[in-house]
């Protein structure tokens, strides 16, 4: 969702949606009826709990889609388009808004930006940066993550969260990649649709979003991706798709940008050709806001404008139905899609709008527990950490160790509570330690508390927001320096990212360690600390490459990224992220999948069930993982696919499957992951289908993409 900035298409269109996030009547509605929220949203509940004898569609014994029919049958026209845009006078909070019709009984659907916690005006919980799931390589913690941020959106008298974030990190300089999951679409899809999972187990509607290949904030607006058929659907479509088959949204958000030319939110391939009769999404469609070009964005598959009816309203979708831009079938069909969802989520039973208090031990709890599984060790020379309780002199430099990273936007969280890493080392350190602090600002005072210090924890950061991308890859400010100076200084110096993406890191050569632990949340300081002392062991992997050089990335020219005369060209084609770096030869400074522990574990006895099988057989496959350390830990095994280079081209390899096993010194467990025969498929322009070729698979194991030591061959046949 766009942030709350002037918007030049509308110019005053945000000027109505801040007053979208405080309670009462607003302004009347266009027909100048008082509004049906005025007398509130309890009213229209208490109507339809009513069951009066006049509101079949009340009957609860009916299917979701059946009483949608009858409720759609009862409707004006006016009252149709009433369900198709956004309105003012929500009775909670909101940052977006369906106006209830208490003629028939429709309760108003309440609306919230959510992917990193609930933000509607309101305090929540700050939740670790949304990438911080995928790092874990845990659906579990995705699910854990989609509960929590729902149960403080039902709180909050949320009927609707916006999130997850979905979108591909095509380019680590995108200002929204810490919003976002993964550089690899099966990563990606597998983390919403847990994630989604979780929110709608709430009793509240998850909206995937942004829909689709909104990669860029670089001319968000306006800019083209240009993406041939099949890169569409395997790296830009399929996290969406996965999305919608494992956790069956019932929203999806669609984006400012246009896609081969057509704006996403009029463009009906991607919304209806793709997204409902591929992908199976049986859910209604908002727009972002605004990213709505029109009332035939209607029958390209739009159900929602938001955050007002700019583009539709009553007397414009009478407009143009006249001028046959939308027919009257279009009308009803978009909106029997919103009336199913609320019926399926039981809308009409309950009052949406009823708040209660959060529960801010829980969020907090779960918080840490994102942070902690989703951090990524990714240098430890030496076993420099964890720290013992012989560090009795510890120097913590950075800013960022005395505040609370957040990445900017609508995904910024008004914070219930928050710590701070200077406060939980202190405290995890003990009396009987000396903490000193500097901010770096004075290079030197900090210089000569490293020295004197028998470790050096350097906190560093970059600045991710939407509506804007970064500059580079460089960490902002001088940090670079000042990292290399406390790294001369003492020879014992760990470096704790708090970043949305990856970062350049001229001073990797001279520092001990590396953690990165995104931006952590309201427990990041406790987490860290945690990590730090190897009170919990660090098993995240790294959900996107980091690369060596600035211009070592797959869209490393202008025409590429941000793009030329308004269009960016996708001319690495599927060659995205690890892809193109498997591909081409180029080493990373750190691989996909990468991530270290404090213990060591070791692979063996791969098997496959079945060595060989048809086009629509998964492959099932076993191995054996080994803790060969002297400490607990937690493992995420991979499993890449290398294709038949024949027809069309594939990458050397691509992710195929993961898990995520716990072990103690010395134990070994017996995993067992299955491909799906869509991870072996590749998009066929000519059958416009998806198509297993026959020939020979690379099936490998490991812990990261370049890091495969168990590797097998299996044959699909006809």
């Amino acid at each position: 969702m766009g942030s709350p900035r002037p918007l030049a298409r509308v110019a005053t269109i945000m000027v109505f949606c801040a007053a979208l996030t405080a309670p009462g009547p607003g302004a009347l509605p266009e027909d100048g009826s008082l509004p049906d929220s005025l007398g509130g949203q309890a009213q229209a509940y208490a109507a339809s709990a009513s069951g009066e004898q006049d509101r079949p569609w009340t009957d609860r014994s009916l299917s979701p889609e059946d009483r949608a029919d009858l409720l759609l049958r009862a409707m004006t026209r006016d009252e149709k388009a009433r369900m198709l845009h956004g309105a003012l006078g929500s009775p909670v909070p909101t940052t977006g808004y369906i106006a209830p019709i208490r003629r028939l009984g429709v309760p108003g659907v309440t609306m919230t930006d959510g992917p990193a916690g609930v933000r509607n005006g309101q305090k929540a919980t700050e939740l670790p940066a949304p990438i911080a799931q995928s790092a874990s390589f845990d659906t579990d913690v995705a699910e854990e993550y989609g509960r929590t941020v729902a149960r403080e959106a039902r709180a909050r008298g949320q009927a609707q969260v916006f999130g997850p974030g979905t979108n591909i990190q095509r380019v680590p300089v995108n200002g929204r990649n810490f919003e976002y999951y993964s550089e690899d679409p099966y990563l990606s899809g597998t983390i919403a649709g847990a994630d989604t999972t979780g929110i709608q187990s709430q009793g509240v509607i998850a909206t995937v979003k942004h829909y689709a290949a909104n990669n860029q904030e670089t001319d968000r607006m306006t800019v083209s991706a240009d993406i041939d058929e099949r890169t569409l659907h395997e790296i830009y479509g399929k996290p969406f798709e996965l999305a919608v088959r494992q956790g069956r949204p019932g929203s999806v958000m669609c984006s400012y940008n246009r896609v081969n030319s057509v704006y996403a939110c009029s463009n009906a391939h991607t919304l209806l050709t793709m997204l409902r009769s591929r992908f199976g999404f049986d859910g209604y469609v908002v727009s972002d806001y605004p990213s709505t070009h029109g009332t035939s964005d209607l029958a390209a598959g739009l159900n929602v404008e938001l955050p007002l009816g700019v583009h539709v309203s009553a007397l414009t979708v009478r407009a143009a139905q006249l001028r046959r831009a939308v027919t009257q079938e279009d009308i009803d069909q978009r909106v029997r899609e919103v009336l199913t969802v609320m019926f399926r989520f039981g809308l009409f039973e309950r009052d949406a709008t009823a708040t209660s208090p959060i529960d801010e031990a829980a969020g907090n709890a779960a918080a840490q527990r994102v942070a902690e599984k989703g951090s990524v060790l990714l240098k430890n020379d030496g076993a420099a950490l964890p720290l013992t309780d012989s560090a009795d002199r510890i120097a913590v430099i950075g800013s960022a160790a005395a505040d609370s990273a957040q990445g900017g936007g609508s995904s910024k969280v008004d914070p219930l509570s928050e710590d701070t890493a200077l406060d939980a080392i202190r405290k995890r350190a003990g009396s009987s330690a000396h903490v000193t602090y500097h901010d770096g600002r004075d290079v030197r005072a900090a210089v000569k508390a490293a020295k004197s210090a028998d470790v050096a924890l350097v906190f560093a950061h970059d600045t991710e927001e939407e509506g804007s991308d970064r500059a580079g890859l460089s960490l902002p400010g001088s940090q670079d320096e000042l990292i290399s100076k406390v790294a001369a200084a003492n020879s014992r110096t760990a470096v704790v990212l708090q970043t949305g993406g990856p970062v350049l890191m001229p001073w990797l050569p001279r520092v001990k360690s590396v953690l990165e632990t995104w931006y952590p949340g309201a427990r990041g300081g406790a987490a860290t600390a945690r990590l730090l002392w190897g009170d919990v062991d660090p098993s995240g992997k790294l959900p996107q490459t980091f690369p060596a050089r600035e211009d070592e990335v797959p869209a490393h020219t202008r025409k590429q990224y941000p793009g030329v005369n308004g269009t960016a060209h996708y001319s690495e084609g599927v060659d995205v992220g690890y892809r193109w770096y498997d591909q081409t030869g180029t080493e990373p400074l750190f691989p996909f999948g990468h991530g270290l522990s404090y213990s060591d574990f070791a692979y063996s006895d791969l098997r496959l069930e079945e060595d060989s099988g048809g086009p629509g057989d998964p492959v099932t496959l076993s191995f054996t993982v080994t803790n060969t350390g002297k400490r607990a830990g937690s493992e995420a095994p991979q499993v890449y696919v290398g294709k038949p280079d024949t027809d069309a081209h594939s990458p050397p390899r691509e992710l195929g499957g993961y898990g995520k096993v716990s072990l103690d010194p010395g134990e070994s467990k017996h995993v067992r992951l299955s491909v799906a025969p869509r991870q072996l498929s590749y998009w066929d322009a000519d059958s416009d289908g998806f198509r297993v070729r026959q020939g020979e698979y690379g099936i490998s194991v490991g812990s990261s993409s370049r890091k495969l030591p168990l590797s097998s061959v299996y044959r699909v046949t006809e």
